[in-house]
């Protein structure tokens, strides 16, 4: 697997069903795409769209967002995050 990505990229595989493999690629060719970038600009729509408010809305959801994590916990995600 090639891990080499553009700097502040990520890079994630993922398995699409059939049906949905096919579709987005009649989407992505009637958009005049690649199917990867397609998806790519569709992922980044979404995340667009996402307000602060919206995703701790979402972790209030799930019980487990709301335990305490330890400080070492704490320092890796924000390094994670770059903050």
């Amino acid at each position: 697997m090639n891990s080499d990505t553009s700097p502040g990229k990520k890079r994630k595989n993922i398995d699409l069903p059939e049906d949905t493999f096919r579709a987005l690629s009649v989407l992505a060719a009637a958009n005049g795409k690649n199917l990867k970038v397609f998806i790519e600009s569709l992922l980044n729509d979404e995340a667009r769209m996402l307000t602060e408010e919206t995703i701790y809305l979402e972790f209030l959801k799930n019980p487990e967002s709301q335990e305490m994590v330890s400080a070492e916990e704490k320092a890796s995600f924000e390094e994670w995050l770059a903050l």
